[in-house]
């Protein structure tokens, strides 16, 4: 099934949206998403439109890679119970 050119457009907001999320939170998965979703967009688009979505895709993987990270910037503590202190039984 082919998407509408607006589906397709949606589809690669979405894209951006979920590569800014990896990128701060897990960098080291973000290309291989990339690939997944590029292709998957790929694969419902028409042959004539393929090397522009590659295009596209690649110019903004290297955008969104170019930007800061703020999750270096901060440890976070996550504790289930922060105020029990664990006791030897």
């Amino acid at each position: 099934m082919l998407f509408a050119v607006e589906k397709l457009e949606s589809e690669i907001c979405k894209l951006r949206g979920l590569l800014r999320m990896l990128h701060e939170d897990q960098p080291d998965v973000l290309e291989d998403v990339f690939e997944f979703h590029v292709g998957s967009l790929i694969s419902h688009a028409s042959p004539e439109n393929h090397d522009h979505i590659r295009a596209c895709a690649h110019e903004m993987l290297v955008a969104i890679q170019a930007l800061p990270r703020h999750a270096d910037e901060q440890v976070s503590d996550f504790s289930l119970m922060p105020g029990i202190v664990a006791r030897p039984s």
